[in-house]
């Protein structure tokens, strides 16, 4: 085939070409060339990879059309005019005969309008940087020619080596392509859990996703300790209630009931006892707790504390269990309790991280003055009780970073100084808000609580404040802030219904009532 045939086929031809060789194009509209410093540094590392295109003007003279950001970062890479101009680009040059009127502008806008064009996501760079370590390359050299940093390039391997091809699925099912790097770092983390994925999908959705992580993270937690602490219960010959509400309404916590001795009931004293069984703890100070119950206290001769045994005959023997079931009948479920007293931690967990973050910026939300001030000046009860508390020290070195964040203050600017103040009254509220039952609204917990309703409230406010400044409440936030009871995980009100009148006649091994007064 001639050359001339090959030209007119191929009305482009690949050169390389000198930067000095090259003009700019006077007509071209982008006004923000943009050349971050991740660019430059990738330019600097692998000079020109794509190549520009051109149009000839003149001898060995063109008219650079496409490629500006290329043409000014590989400028940048040098000092001198003389050394830019001899560095040496490939590019494409165009045939003026084959070129119309005006399609200079159409081609910018095609090149560059997003409609047109789709940069790879973050799974993709991901997939891309895994890809070359894959193949070989060292990773510190896989940050020199992308212009990222090593804990970057570090990230995105860990991450695109985590992700598998079910939350892959997943990801493409929901149409969610959008993800940083961290958020799909976490989606790798529950790889092997695709309901957990799931979940976390639908909370990043509804903008509820640091909470479901650390809810993830912790029922992961406590299904772990959980399969630790079962083979103990049953080496030592213990009972085990999984779900709680399968107890008799008879049934009463050791740590409300009397031992032989008049001192509270212990485990080990009642171990011997029919009625002894475990139950994984209402609020467990770490995972994998359990409480321990004795199913019918009454009946195997135990007694709240300062109750003496009846002297009654056996009709008023009878109507004492059966009027403590009845009271009992009226309360929320264990596992209920267990379910919001579980949401409730994870939501404390997940805010305090948001604040943390919050006040380890440089500049603090404009609302974030008034209302310190505004504080300061009310002296709410927050406020006035934990201001001095140790607890509350600790807590403001935990969101600020600091050890010693009074002395951060000596050196602070004027926005920081305000979101230093702002972590002291954050310390506040949260340690007002540590009352786990907080989220309740029901008799039983406002009975067990001194001033509930006024925490509740307290609590109320800070979470409302937290919102206008931007941090998505979790459901059980929701609740509060609604003042309605929490409903998210209760169960539905006719499943709860036919539970309880099977609960009644059973056992936490499952056998009938009937069958374990014959077996004690």
């Amino acid at each position: 085939m001639s050359d001339t045939a090959t030209t007119t086929a191929a009305p482009m031809q690949r050169v390389t070409l000198r930067l000095g060789q090259i003009r700019v194009n006077e007509n071209n509209v982008r006004q923000d060339l943009n050349l971050d410093e991740k660019f430059l540094k990738s330019v600097a590392a692998n000079g020109v990879k794509v190549p520009v295109v051109v149009l000839p003007l003149g001898e060995d003279t063109y008219e650079l059309k496409m490629g500006h950001r290329r043409y000014f970062a590989a400028r940048a890479t040098k000092k001198t005019k003389e050394e830019q101009d001899a560095i040496e680009v490939p590019a494409y040059v165009l045939d003026p005969s084959l070129r119309e009127a005006g399609e200079d502008f159409i081609d910018q806008l095609i090149e560059n309008d997003d409609d047109y064009r789709r940069g790879l996501t973050e799974l993709e760079q991901a997939d891309a940087l895994f890809g070359a370590v894959g193949a070989g390359m060292k990773q510190a050299r896989v940050a020199e020619l992308t212009g990222r940093s090593r804990k970057e390039v570090s990230q995105a391997v860990k991450t695109a080596k985590s992700v598998g091809e079910r939350t892959r699925a997943a990801l493409a099912e929901a149409g969610t392509y959008d993800l940083d790097l961290e958020v799909l770092g976490v989606l790798g983390e529950f790889d092997d859990d695709p309901a957990a994925v799931d979940r976390l999908l639908d909370a990043y959705v509804k903008g509820r996703f640091e909470f479901q992580v650390q809810w993830e993270r912790d029922d992961r937690e406590e299904q772990r300790a959980r399969e630790q602490v079962r083979p103990q219960l049953q080496a030592a010959g213990g009972r085990l209630a999984e779900d709680s509400d399968t107890l008799p309404q008879t049934a009463e916590p050791l740590s409300e009931l009397d031992g032989p001795d008049g001192e509270p009931m212990t485990a080990e004293a009642h171990a011997e006892c029919p009625g002894h069984v475990a139950t994984w703890a209402e609020n467990p100070r770490e995972p994998g707790e359990v409480d321990y119950f004795c199913t019918d206290p009454y009946r195997f001769g135990h007694y709240p504390p300062q109750e003496d045994a009846p002297e009654t005959d056996g009709d008023q023997a009878e109507e004492q269990p059966q009027a403590a079931s009845e009271a009992k009948a009226s309360e929320q479920s264990r596992e209920y309790v267990k379910a919001g007293n579980k949401a409730y931690r994870a939501a404390e967990k997940a805010r305090q991280g948001w604040l943390k973050d919050l006040i380890g910026r440089k500049t603090a939300p404009k609302p974030l003055a008034a209302f310190v001030t505004e504080q300061l000046l009310a002296c709410p009860k927050p406020v006035a009780q934990w201001v001095g508390d140790v607890g509350r020290r600790d807590l403001v070195k935990e969101l600020t970073g600091y050890d010693a964040p009074a002395e951060r203050a000596k050196s602070a600017t004027p926005a920081k100084l305000t979101l230093l103040n702002f972590a002291v009254l954050a310390a506040t509220f949260e340690k007002r808000m540590g009352e786990v039952r907080t989220w309740r609204t029901d008799s039983t917990a406002r009975s067990a609580v001194y001033e509930l309703r006024e925490i509740r409230e307290d609590a109320r406010r800070w979470l409302t404040f937290l919102t206008e400044i931007g941090y998505p409440l979790s459901s059980v936030e929701q609740a509060i802030v609604d003042d309605e009871p929490y409903q998210e995980g209760e169960p539905d009100t006719a499943d709860a219904d036919s539970q309880a009148g099977e609960d009644t006649e059973d056992t936490p091994d499952g056998a009938s009532a009937e069958d374990t007064q014959d077996a004690s």
